[in-house]
């Protein structure tokens, strides 16, 4: 059943038409031949949507079921783009999307340099500067924004942030991927908990030299090549880091490429929608916040869900 396209998708289609990229739209899904991509647009029920005779309950997945797609699921892959995503922030998410569809600038990682709160003040930086850098630039392109209590890294690409990068220290009894694992070994386990560039940029071998050096700073024993932009630690024990990818965005295929195993899935999460700036509220901000408003106003937050994630495990050294 073919269903009306929402108003913020007919927007998505102008910034397309701008760029001059090809498409055809099948439903709430957007085709596009020349990448074997596919974009699912979801929209948050609102006074245009879902069309008349649809109900509010079933629209967000009927939004994403509504093409036929058995002649395009097994070649091209799909990303999703989200209303409020739209709403909140129009121009980084444009810029991304357009980026998925190969309108970017290119960064080689080789001309840039990795800043981390060891060696920050080499690039005139104190450490609360370079830790409020850090936060702005996740805050501003990170999908869920900037954590406290992590260690932060940057990547520099002449002077100018291209992109960010965040690591925290998790406790792992035991392997992700390799339950088998002698436990006599020392494993140290290490989440990757944030990776963001700019949305318009693309940095080949980005994420491999910002890994690479977090691994230099965690393993005393290990001499990576700090320039490189492959992984090649070298270790006494056992390491191993893990990270999600947004399955909104990507099948994580730039884990895979890192060395990356893929682990397990996580399920969709719920959100609130506020419904003056758009932001996504979780369910531990949603109780403190629903206390606070009458019926009436927590009606008027819109429940939505996201696509899930895809959990990836890098594990290496002369423990495994």
């Amino acid at each position: 059943m073919q269903i009306l396209l929402p108003s913020f998708g007919q927007e998505a289609l102008d910034v397309l038409n701008n760029s001059n990229i090809p498409y055809s739209v099948d439903g709430n899904a957007v085709l596009f031949p020349k990448h074997n991509l596919k974009m699912i647009l979801v929209p948050v029920v609102s006074q245009d949507f879902p069309p008349q005779g649809l109900s509010a309950d079933s629209a967000l997945e009927h939004a994403a079921s509504a093409h036929d797609s058995s002649e395009t699921d097994a070649s091209y892959e799909t990303f999703f783009l989200y209303e409020d995503r739209w709403r909140s922030s129009r121009t980084v998410t444009s810029q991304r999307m357009l980026s998925r569809l190969g309108v970017f600038r290119r960064v080689h990682a080789r001309l840039c340099k990795v800043v981390s709160i060891k060696n920050c003040k080499d690039f005139g930086f104190s450490p609360d500067l370079f830790r409020s850098k850090a936060k702005k630039f996740l805050d501003a392109f990170h999908t869920y924004g900037y954590l406290k209590g992590q260690t932060d890294y940057l990547l520099l690409h002449k002077g100018d942030i291209v992109a960010a990068a965040q690591f925290m220290k998790t406790y792992q009894p035991k392997s992700s991927i390799n339950p088998n694992q002698d436990k006599d070994s020392q494993l140290k386990s290490f989440e990757w908990t944030r990776y963001a560039s700019l949305p318009d940029v693309r940095i080949a071998g980005g994420m491999g030299k910002v890994l690479n050096q977090f691994l230099s700073d965690i393993d005393k024993h290990s001499s990576p090549n700090a320039e490189s932009t492959s992984v090649k630690p070298q270790t006494h024990g056992t390491i191993e880091v893990m990270s999600y990818s947004d399955n909104e965005w990507s099948n994580g295929d730039a884990y895979r490429k890192l060395g990356f195993k893929l682990a397990g899935t996580m399920e969709p999460v719920t959100y609130r929608i506020d419904p003056k700036t758009w932001k996504r509220i979780n369910t531990r901000q949603w109780a403190a916040l629903k206390t606070r408003l009458t019926d009436k106003e927590a009606e008027s937050y819109t429940t939505i869900q996201n696509q899930g994630s895809r959990k990836w495990v890098f594990l290496f050294g002369d423990g495994i």
